[in-house]
């Protein structure tokens, strides 16, 4: 009997260990990468849960998140407020792509001209 109690309260730990880890995940991974505003863990999950291409499996659980990373971005708010004074604006993806491919093809057209 003491040990059927004991599986069952480590089941249950784990299971609230994992809920613990899982909650707010969507703020813990906008605020791991560049600043990307106020209570972006917030809008990441609208986000999901507004778009028509989210498959149906990730719905629920944005929807789950959602008042866990409304919760960690209000307390994460501080935080938030002295690193958007501290950080200057990053280009975007497509526009270091497209810095990029110009440099390549303007560092080709040296090259041809200079034969």
């Amino acid at each position: 009997m003491k040990r059927l109690i004991l599986v069952i309260c480590s089941i249950s730990l784990n299971m609230v260990g994992c809920l613990i880890l899982l909650c707010g995940c969507s703020s813990i991974m906008t605020h791991v990468g560049p600043h990307q505003g106020y209570y972006s863990g917030t809008k990441a999950d609208t986000r999901i849960l507004k778009d028509s291409d989210t498959g149906w499996v990730i719905k629920p659980l944005a929807m789950i998140d959602l008042p866990f990373s409304a919760l960690l971005d209000t307390v994460l708010l501080p935080y938030d407020y002295f690193q958007a004074d501290n950080i200057a604006p990053q280009p975007s993806p497509k526009e270091r792509v497209q810095d990029w491919e110009n440099y390549q093809a303007t560092d080709i057209t040296y090259q041809t001209t200079s034969k």
